[in-house]
């Protein structure tokens, strides 16, 4: 059993965690007018700041509704700590680039654009770290949608030229330590535009411009889109996301072999309850570390 398949079994049997570890640490309340501090990315943004429509996300489908937001909260706190633990903390050393994250999917429907919301959300809870995520799934850009900020220019604008400072098109919100940056226009060549130099200058800008900050990629199904494959070889850490029941164990290892073989996968079981009273099954989510 290689160590892709040990991570799926783990997540998909193990689920069971300590409640009292999650409820014992501390974060600060992602909730404007909290009293967390203020975000470097405050200064950056100025007024290009929105509103975040809670209501609108659970409407979306990119968030649990009021009875689960408690599970969904605890659940999304064991999938963040590994991922912030080889961003900031111990394994930082030997986790590259650990800090730009890509949660990806084998193929589309299995909640990667619930998990990204959510779990950016989380990390914006933190004290110490904020997050930006941006949006990458240029074909369907799901997150940019839920957000409101679809119109917007964003990746793929800037990495066309057609805008000099990539904090142009970070769109800050009232949710302390969230920021967002939109997909930008569609574009037939944006495999390719993902995979230029100018990418690359891209997330060096973020990473001088947003310390502490996990960059957080929204991206396209891997089996189903080129850019996903691309952008791996550009971030640290991949989250792969995998519906219960549904994917089968074949896809999810072929999308695993097209990722970056130097990348850190965190396999994220989901589907193992129900959030949602209508056509969306995303839930019981529980992340295990496994390098590829």
């Amino acid at each position: 059993m290689s160590k892709l398949q040990r991570a799926i079994h783990k997540a998909a049997t193990d689920h069971k965690r300590n409640k009292a570890e999650v409820d014992s640490h501390q974060e600060a309340p992602a909730d404007p007018g909290s009293d967390r501090r203020v975000s470097h990315s405050a200064d950056l943004l100025g007024e290009n700041r929105i509103h975040v429509d809670f209501d609108a996300l659970v409407d979306f489908g990119v968030m649990a509704s009021e009875e689960h937001k408690r599970e969904l909260r605890d659940s999304m706190r064991r999938i963040k700590w590994p991922v912030l633990a080889n961003a900031f903390g111990e394994q930082r050393a030997t986790t590259p680039r650990g800090n730009v994250v890509m949660v990806a999917s084998a193929t589309a429907g299995e909640g990667k654009t619930f998990t990204t919301v959510n779990l950016a959300l989380s990390i914006a809870a933190e004290k110490d770290y904020d997050v930006l995520l941006v949006d990458a799934d240029i074909a369907k850009p799901r997150a940019s949608e839920s957000f409101g900020i679809i119109d917007r220019a964003g990746v793929i604008d800037y990495l066309l030229g057609e805008v000099d400072d990539v904090t142009d098109v970070i769109v800050g919100t009232d949710v302390p330590g969230l920021s967002l940056l939109p997909a930008g226009k569609s574009h037939e060549h944006a495999s390719e535009l993902i995979a230029s130099s100018r990418m690359k200058e891209f997330v060096a800008q973020l990473n001088e411009n947003f310390p502490n900050t996990v960059i957080l990629f929204d991206s396209s199904p891997i089996l189903q889109t080129n850019e996903s494959q691309v952008l791996s070889h550009i971030v640290g850490q991949v989250l792969l996301v995998v519906a219960a029941n549904t994917t089968s164990q074949p896809a999810v290892l072929e999308a695993a072999r097209i990722l970056e073989p130097e990348n850190v996968v965190n396999v994220v079981f989901n589907g193992m309850n129900s959030f949602f009273r209508h056509k969306y099954r995303y839930g019981g989510y529980y992340g295990y570390q496994s390098r590829t």
